[in-house]
């Protein structure tokens, strides 16, 4: 990847950053930090998920601190546990209903920020066709290189 691709890449993700920032602290607080974020996300993305399975994909984090997350996500009403009926000792996660409504503010304040930037830039259909190409390979790539991470 040529340099200056990098150094407009890195300065787009730094002004992203900056404005998720903005954005999320004029919101009404919903208590849920960076990591709630990640696993709300994940079985918003995946579905029901073992403890397991969520902490070999949520980054920086050891299967006891995903535990304790997740504990504290159900005593906020976020997710729900069960038990696997197939084997006891499998807790299956899943988004309660607040969890559900806290991910559809949370998914609505990202499409707000993506819209924003292409309403600004004034896309045409051909250009987003091309960027949803390219980000879908994106997407694909990045799958693989989480599936091959060391847990």
């Amino acid at each position: 990847m040529g340099t200056d691709l990098t150094k407009v890449l890195l300065e787009f993700n730094l002004r992203m950053m900056l404005l998720k920032t903005i954005q999320e602290e004029s919101q009404p607080s919903t208590d849920i930090s960076e990591r709630d974020s990640i696993i709300l996300s994940l079985l918003d993305t995946k579905g029901a998920m073992t403890v397991s399975e969520i902490t070999s994909l949520a980054p920086k984090g050891s299967g006891s601190t995903i535990s304790t997350t997740i504990t504290k996500l159900w005593k906020k009403k976020l997710v729900s546990k069960t038990i696997c009926p197939d084997n006891q000792r499998v807790t299956m996660v899943d988004l309660a209903e607040k969890g559900r409504k806290a991910m559809e503010v949370l998914n609505s304040q990202r499409a707000k920020r993506f819209q924003m930037f292409f309403d600004a830039i004034n896309a045409t259909q051909e250009e987003k066709d091309v960027l949803l190409r390219i980000f879908l390979r994106g997407v694909a790539f990045l799958d693989k290189q989480l599936k091959n991470m060391p847990s």
